[in-house]
């Protein structure tokens, strides 16, 4: 496991393809999830440490971030399809198995 904390309440998670209205940012879509965990925190009541962010990182159609030679996310076209689903699946199935009872936006 790579997350330290052991009792994770609520997970927020983007693959930054349809931000706002702001289209597809890719792995700089981050934002989203971590604003959604901060209203949760300080209105929600729910301890920063039991929440947790995640983009899931499937490239972006984005052609600015494409030719963006400083952008951090994966500089591939978006994944798309069936490998699309079995990966988010996949994330869905570890996430459950590490926290059971965990909420996930």
């Amino acid at each position: 496991y790579n997350w330290p904390q052991r009792d994770v309440q609520v997970i927020v998670v983007t693959d930054g393809s349809r931000i706002l209205g702001l289209g597809d940012l890719g792995a700089n879509g981050m934002g989203i999830p971590i604003g959604k965990l901060s209203l949760y925190c300080a209105a929600g009541g729910i301890a920063p440490h039991r929440v947790m962010p995640v983009v899931i990182d499937v490239g972006t159609d984005n052609e600015a971030l494409l030719k963006d030679k400083f952008y951090l996310g994966v500089q591939k076209p978006r994944m798309r399809g069936a490998p699309y689903y079995h990966l988010v699946d996949e994330f869905l199935q570890a996430a459950r198995h590490r926290w059971p009872n965990v909420l996930i936006q």
